[in-house]
Order: C-alpha cells, then structure tokens, then sequence
C-alpha cells in the first residue's frame, strides 16, 4: 500500500524515535496518519475536474457576449482570465492524475532481497557542494551513506572557490568526520561478516549498529543550530534514530524467528552503512568546466566516469589527462546509476533500494525520484507557507506521471547512466572539450534534460511515497531568489518541447502530455501576468465576465483540501495566495529574464538559494512593486465608492487584505524599508565614485542596486543584532564577481 509518512516504518519491536519534529502547534497531523488511499478521493477530484469544465464553457460564453457588447477591447481581459482559468483547470487535471495514480498498486519493481547481494548494481552518489554550512553537508552526507545498497560510492563535488581557504577547509572537514564515523560502523560489520555465520552473530552486529547510530544521533546534536532545530531534529529522529530502531527490530527478528535465511541475513548486513566516501574539486584543473552552476558542476565528474587520469602541468594550471597504461593519478568507477542529491537535502534508507529496484523492472525509464518534501514544521511564517506550496508541488509532480509528462526534479533522483550517455553533448570552453550530459541552457537544468531524455525515448518515473526532503528559505529575501530562478527558462524550454514534440510526431497525438508539460513551463507566465491583469483592470464597470473568476472556486476547494491532506490547515490558502502575490514581482523578473535571453540577451547567472540562520537583503524592486499596488487598491477603492460604485471595490478590497498581511507577515515593512534605504545608500554611492573618478568603460559601469536584487548577499550570524542600513555587505560569491 502507498504511503504518506513522513517516518520510515520499524517492524517488529524495539524502541522508536521520539517525535520530537511534530509539534502539535504547527502541523495538526501526520499525513502518514490521513485516510487510506480509495475512491472517495477519486471521485471527488472527478467531481470538481467535471464542474470546472462545465464552469469553463459558461465563461467561454460569457466572453463571447462581453465581445459582442463592448467590442475587441474587452479581447485582452478575456485572454488574462482565461489564462487563470487554463492554469486552475490545468491544474485540477493533473490532481486527477495523482488521485488515479494513488488508488491504483505502486509501480513494479525488483524485490528488496534480489538487489542487496553482491552482483547489484553499482550506484555512485554525486553531491553538489558550494559553500554550505558544515552541518548541513554533514547531514546530507550522512543520509547517503546510511542509504542501503552494497555496491554504492559517494562523492562531494566540493565548488567551493580555492582562493578562499576558510569555506573549503569547512567543507572538506565535514566530509572528513562523516566519513570516520561511518568507518566505525563499517569495522562494525566487517567483523560479523568475518566471523561465524550465525543468526545470534548477525543478531549482535545490528544491535551493536544501532548503538552506534544513537552516538551518532549524539553527535548531530552538537552540531546543531538553534535556528534550524526543526531540520536537525528531524535528521536525528526520522534519519538516523528510525534506522537504530530498524536495526533493533531486525536483531530481535534474528534471534526469535526460526529457520532464518542466512545468505539473506548476510547479503542485507553487508548493504548496511556501505560505500566510499570521497569528495573531488574541478576547480583544481583548468581543463574541466569551470561555469558557475550545478549543471557543469555535475558534468565535470560525470564526463570523467570510467577512466583513469593523471594530473599534468600546463601553463593554465593543472590538467587532467588519459592515464593510458601508465599510473594514474584518479580513477574514476563507472556505475550503472548515478543518484544526483543537492546538499541541502536528505533521503531515507531505503531510497535508493527503492528507486533502483524501480529502475531495474523498467528499462525504458531514464530518471526515478520520489519529488522532495519540505522539512516539517518551518520555524518562520515564510518558511511554513512556502514549505506548503512546495509540497502541493509533490502531488503535481506525481499527477503528471500519469501523463507521461513528468519533469527530473534535480534536488534527487537516480538516472540511468546509459541514459545520461545518450544525451551526452561536446563544446568548447576556453579551449577545451567539454562533455555536458545534463544542459545548462538555462538555470533549470533539469527541466531542460527532461526534453533531451524524451528526444531519446525515454521517460521520467516518480515514486509514489515521500523518501526526500529539502530544506525551504526561511525569509523572503532567499526565497525572491529561490522562486525567481525557478521561474526563469519555462519560456525558453517551451519551444524546445514543441519541437521535440514535433519531430517524434506527438504534436497532435501526445496532446494530454503537452498540456501538461505546458502548465507546468507556463504557468509563470500565464499565471502571474493574468493576475497582474485582473488586478489593474479591477477598477473597470463590472460587466458578467468581471466575475469569472469566482467560476475557479472549484479549484480553490481542491487546494484547500490538499493542504489539509499535505498536513496543513485548510485556512493556510489565505498565507498561499497572499504569499504568491508577494511572489509576483520576482515571477515577473524571472520570465523577464527568459524574454531577455531568447532575444539574444546573455543567461542569468545561476543564484544559489541562501541558507544562512540571519536575514537574506529583500529585493528592492520586488518592496517597491507590492507598496505601488497596494496603494493602486487603496486609490481604487476610494474612487470606486466616490463614483458610487460598490461593486468595483470588491476585488480591490480583497487584494488590499492580501497584500497588507503579505507586507507584515511574509516581508515586514520595517525590514523593506531598511532594505530599500540601504540599497539607495549604496546605489548613490557607487553614483558619487563614479562622478568623482574618470568615467570607466561602458563595461565596466556599476550596476545600480535598485535594478537588480542582492540575491547572494545575507547578514552574517555577527550582523544579526546591528541595524540592517547599517550592515556590510558580505563577500561577494563567484557568480557576482
């Protein structure tokens, strides 16, 4: 049966984790503790879908009329709301799908006891690093290497820039404890393995395992930030303390179950807290990809995959080249599957027997995943609401399989290598060939990648039950970046998907798959700019189509109800959409910058999510573009009931409800203020040093900081205290230099 816990199930007795992650102030209930999957989900999302269809003919209807009565005019409204309406329905349809798919029996897959012996196959874990705080590698780290599977190899793609030894010493120290604690528990297992090949032996090791998993749960202790004791609370109790008592459960099955299978016993000891763990830094050489993103970060290690290499001076730096016969300096394993995991994410034991035993009953499936929940219980009100839009997202992605139109969601998900290898590209960089296997054309690489796999033939798989989560911005500063890139590059892959549509003649045929495909590259577009539209045009004589959008509440109802169903209160709608109208200007700026490239403009860099315990700088443009509509509301209301139109005023007041409590809940108008005043203090002095030195180059002419965000930039933990127009700036990362 599927299942929605957040808790990897013991069996048998022995002592569970404490729940120490669910307080009961903040999330009412465990989805794991929701009703079974069955009909009644079913045939409500059926029931709605019909509805919103019925809806959707009456304002076709409507809109006609309005035509017919004002004119063309009306032509552009009718288009924004039908756009909204397009992105509800769209919506509502693939709902249906993930309700079909969760009343239906889970995907076929290899049995657990077929995959854990010594001729599984080789899976090599890539963790793209830059820069992250020391706990958080340590614990994205720990959940790979307590992952079961036998045959399995880590490795820390660590991009942290060489110039600055501080962050990098950090990083390789971190990987560096993981991988001697792990190395007590592996001494742990060979030793079993080694000796008699009992029951009562086998019984001992596990015991003895999670013995050590508790010291080790003691450990994260001490490394914990009071700022992010949800997350570290939930590593300790759902990652490592669910494992010891696993490993409990399993002794006792040992020693009071007869006639155990010892060859079974032995093969599942031997998957226990497996794998090398090594970290690697392209960086180092100047043949390899050094572009500022996750993509080529990723691209760099990949290409290098089942070779040997040794390291050779150039007058750029160090190269790496073919070893050929003589010694090699680095030899690099080629696996038969490669699990990408971003380190601000964790995933649980069973993840990748899960996944791969997918993989291995269906050959013609590129990707596996199990599309990542939020850590549970976000402290800030940012980090709570936007956690629920994140997790809303997870049955998007689950309804699209259905379709046939999932997307690789790059946080996790284990991809066949053979898969990656048909994809595989060459290019140039400074001189050098490069192999790209996952495209950075755009900052969401793996959407792109999606596109490439569906070209080859192959498709996207995602698992139906929570094995990954990831960490969520806890302010609105880091999450304007986050959102930002996400909705940066739909636009561009839009047309990529046509034209791959097209030349496997799906065009017309694969319908249903490239309406889902579309909603989910579009919506940036058609949503935000349809309520942008509706809400300058609110002000207009109310006429019958002005009211369409009351025809969505069918779509409301199904949100609310799947935040109820993800954990959160269905009251939590108010936050979502006074959240996504904060939202709104830094969508904008996303597709924006879409438009910007496709008419030849250069790529936005790739701008990592923050994940600092202080406050990330607000974007300036996105402060000054919430407080200009709410004042445009607040004008609209006065002069609707002055020209005594009450009707009129309705959706204004409405909006003047969300933004007030966005701007106070999610942004806070001292912090805006403080923001904007010090980033026209720092754009009026970056203006006197330009006017006071010889005028520079027209390349070399500051950008004002009120024309583009400070996305890197954070107050540091010694900043938190000081008056935020008085903070210094901190060090600038290497997409900004």
């Amino acid at each position: 049966m599927l299942s929605w816990s957040h808790v990897e199930p013991a069996a048998g007795p022995g002592p569970a984790a404490p729940d120490r992650s669910l307080p009961q102030e903040t999330r009412a209930a465990k989805p794991a503790q929701r009703r079974a999957p069955g009909t009644r989900e079913l045939w409500l999302v059926w029931l709605l879908v019909a509805l919103s269809t019925v809806l959707f003919c009456v304002f076709v209807g409507l809109a006609f009329d309005a035509l017919r009565r004002h004119g063309w005019s009306m032509l552009p409204f009718a288009l924004m709301i039908g756009g909204l309406f397009y992105c509800a329905l769209a919506y509502q349809v693939i709902r249906l799908g993930a309700a079909v798919r969760r009343a239906r029996p889970a995907a076929a897959a290899m049995p657990p006891e077929a995959l854990m012996g010594a001729t599984a196959p080789s899976v090599t874990v890539l963790i793209p690093s830059y820069q992250e705080s020391r706990r958080v590698l340590i614990e994205t780290v720990l959940s790979a290497a307590l992952a079961t599977w036998r045959n399995k190899r880590i490795v820390v793609l660590v991009d942290d820039p060489p110039n600055r030894p501080g962050p990098l010493a950090e990083s390789l120290g971190a990987i560096a404890d993981v991988r001697a604690w792990v190395a007590e528990a592996e001494a742990i297992r060979a030793a079993a393995l080694a000796g008699p090949a009992t029951a009562t032996a086998y019984a001992g090791a596990h015991d003895r395992l999670a013995a050590w998993l508790h010291d080790v749960a003691r450990r994260l202790e001490a490394e914990a930030d009071p700022a992010f004791a949800h997350v570290d609370g939930f590593v300790i109790d759902r990652i490592v303390l669910a494992l010891a008592a696993r490993h409990r459960a399993e002794a006792w099955r040992l020693r009071s179950e007869p006639g155990i299978d010892l060859g079974q016993a032995r093969d599942r000891l031997a998957a226990t807290v497996s794998g090398e763990i090594v970290s690697f830094q392209r960086k180092r050489f100047a043949n390899l990809s050094h572009a500022a993103n996750k993509a080529m970060n990723l691209n760099a290690y990949l290409g290098l995959m089942g070779g040997d290499w040794r390291i050779a001076d150039a007058a750029d730096g160090a190269h790496l080249q073919p070893a050929g016969d003589g010694p090699a300096d680095l030899s690099v394993p080629m696996t038969d599957y490669v699990l990408t995991l971003d380190a601000d994410s964790v995933i649980v034991s069973d993840y990748i027997l899960t996944l791969v035993g997918i993989l291995e009953a269906a050959p013609g499936a590129a990707v596996a995943q199990t599309p990542y929940l939020t850590f549970p219980n976000g402290v800030t009100p940012v980090e709570r609401i936007a956690g629920a839009t994140t997790d809303i997202q997870y049955l998007i992605h689950q309804g699209s399989s259905h379709y046939g139109a999932a997307y690789w969601v790059g946080a996790n998900a284990i991809i066949r290598r053979r898969a990656l290898e048909d994809i595989r590209l060459t290019r140039l960089e400074n001189g050098h060939e490069i192999a790209v296997f996952v495209q950075d054309k755009t900052v969401i690489e793996d959407t792109g990648s999606t596109i490439d796999l569906q070209d080859k033939g192959w498709h996207v798989h995602n698992h139906f039950e929570p094995l990954a989560y990831s960490a969520t911005p806890a302010d609105f500063g880091a999450l304007a970046i986050q959102r930002k890139r996400w909705a940066n590059g739909g636009l561009i892959l839009f047309f990529d998907l046509l034209a791959s549509q097209r030349r496997q003649g799906r065009l017309w045929r694969g319908l249903p798959q490239l309406f889902v495909r579309s909603h989910y590259l579009l919506s940036p577009l058609i949503g935000n700019v349809g309520i942008l539209a509706l809400m300058l045009l609110s002000a207009e004589e109310p006429h019958a189509m002005f009211w369409a959008p009351l025809f969505m509440a069918p779509y409301f109802l199904l949100y609310m109800a799947d935040l109820r169903r993800m954990g959160y209160r269905w009251w939590d709608l108010f936050g979502v959409c006074a959240l996504n109208l904060m939202l709104l200007p830094v969508n904008l700026a996303g597709v924006l910058a879409s438009i910007w490239q496709m008419a030849g403009g250069p790529r936005r860099k790739f701008s990592r999510t923050p994940k600092v315990a202080s406050r990330t700088v607000v974007p300036p443009y996105a402060f000054v573009f919430n407080l200009g509509i709410l004042g445009l509301m607040v004008a609209y209301v006065l002069l609707g009931i002055g020209a005594d139109k009450p009707l009129g005023v309705a959706i204004p007041l409405i909006n003047i409800l969300l933004y007030s409590y966005g701007l106070w809940r999610f942004v806070g108008l001292g912090a805006g203020f403080a923001d904007l005043g010090l980033s026209l203090g720092q754009s009026a002095g970056r203006l006197f040093q330009g006017l006071a030195r010889p005028m520079p180059t027209a390349s070399a002419m500051p950008v004002l900081a009120t024309a583009y965000p400070m996305p890197v930039t954070a107050l540091s933990l010694g900043e938190r205290q000081r008056p935020l127009c008085r903070a210094t700036q901190s060090q600038p990362s290497e997409e900004d230099r």
